[in-house]
């Protein structure tokens, strides 16, 4: 997983460039995009470089690099890994769910309406 984040974080740059290619009509709204774009590339690339060194030069002390190895201890000790016995919980409702109950309402009976085909 950590090359994958690695790539995603240098994909990301492409992307932003490309982008701040829409702007080409406006000199100065270009400037400003890519000007922007430029910055976002180079804290990308100076993470990805600055990890990908700590990993590497970490290799031969713990048989993998440190960041691999601390993720893998994390999915190891969590209790979400190989429970047969229980549903893993959904974090994603747990936190969107009290905003879309106050945002989105629904009445079921318009909805069994609206797939009836009642226009009430």
């Amino acid at each position: 997983a950590i090359p994958m984040i690695m790539g995603a974080n240098i994909g990301t740059s492409v992307t932003n460039t490309i982008v701040s290619f829409t702007q080409a009509a406006d000199r100065s709204e270009f400037e400003r995009a890519f000007s922007c774009a430029t910055v976002h590339d180079m804290f990308n690339w100076l993470s990805v470089i600055t990890l990908l060194i700590i990993e590497v030069a970490t290799a031969p002390m713990f048989g993998a690099g440190l960041m691999e190895t601390i993720t893998g201890t994390m999915v190891n000790s969590s209790s979400l890994q190989n429970s047969t016995a229980s549903k893993s919980p959904d974090f994603l409702k747990v936190l969107t769910g009290p905003f879309t109950k106050s945002v989105i309402q629904l009445d079921k009976k318009v909805l069994k309406g609206w797939a009836e085909g009642d226009s009430k």
